[in-house]
């Protein structure tokens, strides 16, 4: 008996502080660090935040917001997570060379 109550109270705690911990997980998610310009992968792909700025873009519309590896759908993120890049955060106006067009809703 001693036992099932220890064991009890174990997962209660445990519960308890699960609810603690989950909120404060959240709000780190939703402030995630932009990616960093050092980062191999983040130069392997040619990011830039700002499209204008790469001389490898031809498409002059295409930015990271139009992509299909770009996060947000909705627009109204400031910066979002790309697929390919798994260390931060891109802008939607950033453009690298793996850009491929999100598909046109029918």
């Amino acid at each position: 008996m001693e036992n099932q109550r220890r064991n009890f109270l174990k997962t209660i705690m445990l519960g308890a502080a699960a609810l603690v911990v989950a909120p404060a997980l959240r709000i780190q998610q939703a402030f995630a660090d932009l990616v960093k310009s050092d980062d191999p992968l983040v130069k392997a792909l040619g990011y830039v935040s700002d499209a204008k700025q790469s001389k490898d873009r031809k498409d002059k519309k295409a930015q990271c917001s139009g992509c299909q590896f770009y996060g947000d759908l909705s627009g109204k993120e400031k910066q979002a997570k790309c697929q390919l890049i798994p260390s931060g955060e891109v802008q939607p106006t950033g453009w690298c060379r793996s850009y491929s067009a999100r598909a046109k809703k029918a």
